[in-house]
């Protein structure tokens, strides 16, 4: 026997050796107590003695061929998988004292499914005893010498008649084969013009499905042509595969133990003018085919074990279809061809699998229920068929299945093996086991891509990018390897990657056993966080958009070291700033409250990163400020990271630019104009007076002051804007926008909304250039031209634009767009008189502000003004008089007594009550609203003078009348009516003449 081969199975001897004695002295003591199974009780007995068998046959192998050698090798190993496997069910059907109800349940009823599975091992350890005997290396028996036993004859098998050729094919024809069109069609194409054809696709695909229901099509289309099954997933299988074709063939000297069946065979089959069809099914390990290249210490000259010599090479009409995992291997046995990729199946066809394989039950199951369970399999069809079988076997709910598998019993359902007869008795018949094959085979012959596949399974499964992958070592080759096995696939021209979603649960469940979870999620953690832009602009939004799925799986795990938390915690920030730009505000304020906790705990009060931080989060709570109090806490918060912040800095400016437009909103115009002053000054410090971030802000700063009566100094400043735009280090586009902004601004408050209209209408051109149609700043120049369209009376325009705007806005998350839209379309409803659809729009308006503000803040409250407005021109009183309750109410608590808002309120309902004939209470209202203005107000005098003239109450109108006349204002007239008709009334005819 060669040395070499000796030592191998030695080794493997002895593996098998170890765990057999384990696994039979674990039987011996569980049957002690009384816990052991039945299903145990066959292989209690009968282990001892295979192993007693197999470690007796090393003995007896001097006369053996070195291919009959490297055979026994692996029938040794194949015992010890089998070995392996009782050890694993023996362990999953123990009852352990922590277990679940759930898992105490599954495994009582797991005894009962493994029956088969053992049945099948067993069957399997006593087919390898055979072969053991077919080798001539059974055991001695006791007393005799190898020498003095005789060698049974062998007889070949009962041929085929040569009319119908020779069908060596061990698997029955599934009478319900489903789909897989496209795969037939694809390979019986493929064989028009090339003699070699490989399929390839991940484990459980369905590949040798497909080959073995092309076997029979073949068939039925050449009855005189052979067609010959070898399983190649193993040395042994195959020269077992060989030694059956010389058997049916009959080839001369197919007994002779000194002579070559591998050489025999493929001799024969390079040769032969009969027609045939070799399908190599399960050619998945590439040091089997060429050891040389594939497997350190190996040599290209090794006869035993390079396999791919032994396929034929000559072959005219006669046809080889190798199934596999490996497109290495599919690409150079195929040759010339290229591999016909294998994919999981269509939703039809794996819910017609599926259904097939219920039985009876399909005629029960909910199809949403089925569909929701696919999806979660992938339509992987031995996934789907185990499910299948599991399902049937333990009466358990499609949904509670699917609920396994989402959790963390995931594992045992997938491990769980499958009884079918159309599958070899090698290959393994669960869905992780089949996967751990590959991982296996992966970590033994290229660390580096076992590696690389842990961390994408910490990512999200889709569209990995590979520039987040730029600084892993050996990248290129180990993506090579993974896609060659068919366990990630490549998208976009091989610029990004996606992972089967079964792959990821195994290797997830893997590493996690392994307890090298943490290592891979931080190494998933870094590789986002180094790849994510830190500054966001237009330019940036492709890559924040292709990290965003991979942001949310990596910002979920939890993390222990320091660095990992202050890598997660500077994600955290970037990754909500561009929530903010996709307008989803309620992810990024909770995003910014994890990364500030993380910093508080983890840094300086001092540090900038804690500064950026608390404004960030100030920033969002601001946005999301749903009372005064809320608003109040977000200015606190801001303040905060003012006074941390460095000057000049980023943050320093973009603090100062969110308190000006919070102090605007809480009327504080002091405070408002310094920080909007104190951002632009701040950008001017860190960037020059004429960058694009100081020009940005001097805009800000200059539409504050136009709205807070400061008009002359805003047009002033937009004109200085448009003065240093040529010197700007801006975009050309964005110059122009800066220009037309300025412009627009000027034409608006100046009060030509012409003009303003016609720039509005430039910038919704340009920058249609600069992002894209539906982006948040195109969104807002259209809707800002609808409404200078609108101040010009073209209402049935401005009303067809807004619901344009409304419509392209649909799905998207820019509530405000939305808002803005209904409140133009209810405004040119109202200045048309139509009432009724006016209420219509006012109410969607109010429904978007409490869906996504609340009730209680300021803006839904001015929107529930408008309403009741409607209300009372709609001559909906009560209506109108509840709102109207409610909104003085929140002004006075939110805003104060005093507040402008709060008086127009009172006032709006001193009017309802006026138009009910309630001029008791309207006057009631009118002097609530008159005691607490700091001045008079013509409009609300003139309304009091009409209630108190309803009311007969004459000196208080002469009084009122005569102050509402000594206002220079359009009233005047009015009054001097009212104050005639007051006189009168006090028979003071004379000086109402006068």
């Amino acid at each position: 026997m060669d040395p070499v081969c000796a030592i191998g199975l030695a080794s493997a001897v002895f593996t098998l050796m170890d765990i057999g004695t384990k696994v039979a002295k674990r039987l011996k003591e569980l049957s002690e107590t009384g816990d052991i199974p039945d299903v145990f009780r066959d292989i209690k007995t009968r282990l001892p003695l295979i192993l007693s068998i197999v470690a007796r046959t090393q003995h007896e192998t001097q006369n053996l061929s070195l291919e009959a050698q490297e055979a026994l090798e692996e029938v040794v190993r194949q015992c010890f998988e089998q070995a392996s496997q009782l050890h694993d069910i023996l362990k999953k059907v123990e009852v352990a004292q922590g277990d679940s109800r759930l898992k105490r349940t599954v495994k009582a009823t797991l005894s009962l499914v493994e029956e088969k599975r053992l049945q099948r091992i067993a069957a399997g350890l006593r087919d390898n005893v055979q072969l053991l005997t077919f080798l001539s290396v059974t055991p001695v028996e006791k007393g005799k010498s190898t020498s003095a036993l005789e060698r049974r004859p062998s007889v070949p098998l009962t041929s085929y008649t040569r009319a119908t050729g020779l069908f060596v094919v061990p698997f029955t024809r599934d009478e319900h084969f489903i789909g897989r069109a496209s795969s037939l069609d694809s390979i019986a194409a493929s064989f028009e013009t090339q003699n070699r054809v490989a399929i390839a696709g991940m484990g459980g695909v369905g590949k040798s499905q497909i080959a073995i229901e092309y076997c029979y099509r073949y068939k039925d289309s050449k009855p005189d042509a052979h067609v010959f099954w070898v399983y190649g997933g193993t040395i042994a299988r195959f020269y077992q595969g060989y030694k059956r074709i010389a058997q049916q063939l009959n080839l001369p000297g197919w007994d002779d133990p000194e002579g070559s069946i591998l050489e025999l065979v493929s001799s024969w089959l390079s040769s032969t003018q009969d027609d045939y069809l070799l399908v190599v099914d399960n050619a998945d390990n590439i040091e089997h085919w060429w050891p040389g290249k594939y497997k350190s210490g190996a040599s290209l000259d090794d006869p035993s074990k390079d396999l791919s010599k032994y396929l034929p090479d000559r072959m005219e009409d006669s046809h080889l279809l190798i199934t596999t995992r490996d497109n290495r291997v599919a690409s150079r046995l195929a040759r010339k061809g290229k591999p016909i990729p294998v994919q999981p199946m269509t939703e039809e066809e794996a819910s017609s699998l599926f259904l097939s394989k219920l039985g009876e039950e399909r005629l029960n199951v909910n199809q949403a229920e089925v569909h929701a369970l696919l999806d979660e399999l992938d339509h992987l069809p031995l996934a789907v068929t185990q499910a299948a079988a599991f399902i049937q076997e333990n009466s358990i709910s499609i949904r509670d299945y699917t609920t396994a598998l989402q959790g963390k019993e995931a594992d045992e359902f997938l491990h769980e093996e499958l009884d079918d007869a159309r599958r070899d008795e090698d290959s393994i018949n669960s869905v992780y086991r089949t996967l751990k094959l590959s991982y296996d085979q992966i970590k033994e012959q290229k660390p580096r891509a076992a590696e690389l596949l842990c961390l994408l399974a910490m990512l999200d499964r889709q569209s990995i990018p590979k520039s987040l992958l730029r600084q892993i070592a050996e990248v290129t080759t180990s993506l090579g390897t993974l896609q060659s096995l068919n366990l990630v696939t490549s998208r976009a021209g091989l610029q990004s990657f996606q992972m089967h979603r079964l792959v990821q649960s195994f290797v997830r469940i893997s590493v996690q056993r392994d307890n090298a979870a943490p290592k891979w999620q931080e190494k998933a953690l870094a590789c986002v966080s180094r790849d994510y832009p830190t500054e966001i602009g237009v330019g940036q939004w492709p890559d924040c958009d292709a990290l965003a799925p991979h942001v949310h799986i990596v910002t979920g795990y939890e993390y222990k070291t320091t660095e990992a938390r202050l890598d997660l915690a500077h994600l955290l920030c970037w990754a909500a700033d561009f929530d903010i730009e996709r307008g989803m505000y309620s992810q990024a304020l909770e995003r910014s409250r994890l990364s500030l906790e993380i910093f508080r705990e983890l840094v300086s009060e001092d540090d900038e990163r804690l500064a950026a931080a608390t404004w960030l989060y100030g920033r969002l709570r601001y946005y999301h400020a749903q009372r005064a109090t809320d608003a109040n806490e977000a200015a606190g918060l801001l303040e905060k990271a003012l006074s941390t912040a460095k000057y000049p800095s980023l943050t320093y400016g973009e603090t100062a630019f969110e308190l000006a437009h919070l102090y605007y909103d809480q009327c504080n115009e002091k405070r408002c104009l310094e920080m909007g002053k104190a951002s632009f000054e701040c950008w001017k410090d860190i960037e020059g007076p004429n960058s694009a971030r100081t020009l940005d802000n001097m805009h800000d700063y200059a539409l504050e002051l136009a709205l807070l009566g400061h008009e002359k100094e805003g047009i002033s400043m937009w004109q200085e804007i448009m003065e240093r735009c040529p010197a700007s280090d801006a975009s050309d586009n964005t110059k122009t926008v800066f220009t037309y902004r300025s412009m627009a601004g000027i034409a608006e408050f100046q009060g030509d909304a012409t003009m303003a209209e016609i720039f509005y209408a430039n910038l919704v051109r340009i920058s249609e250039t600069m992002y894209y149609s539906e982006h948040i700043h195109v969104l807002d120049y259209r809707l800002s031209h609808a409404e200078q369209i609108m101040r010009q009376g073209r209402l049935e325009e401005a009303t067809r634009l807004s619901k344009a705007i409304l419509a392209s806005n649909s799905g998207h998350s820019e509530w405000r767009i939305c808002a803005g839209c209904l409140q133009i379309v209810a405004e040119c409803c109202r200045l048309e008189a139509s009432y009724s659809e006016e209420q219509e729009y006012r109410r969607r308006t109010l429904e978007v502000h409490e869906k996504n503000l609340g009730r209680n803040h300021r803006d839904a409250v001015d929107v529930m003004h408008d309403l009741a407005d409607c209300y009372l021109n709609n001559h909906k009183y009560s209506e109108a008089d509840y709102l109207y309750q409610e909104v003085i109410s929140w002004r006075n608590a939110e805003l104060g007594s005093t507040h402008v808002d709060t008086l127009r309120a009172i006032e709006c309902l001193g009017v309802c009550y006026a138009h009910q004939g309630r001029d008791d209470e309207a006057i009631v209202a009118y002097l609530a609203a008159i005691d607490r203005q700091s001045g008079p107000n013509a409009r609300l005098l003139h309304n009091l003078c009409v209630a108190l003239q309803h009311q007969g109450k004459w000196e208080m109108l002469e009084k009122r009348a005569r102050q509402l006349h000594e206002l220079d204002d359009e009233y005047r007239h009015r009054a001097l009516w009212s104050l005639m008709n007051a006189l009168e009334q006090q028979d003071r005819t004379s000086e109402a003449l006068d």
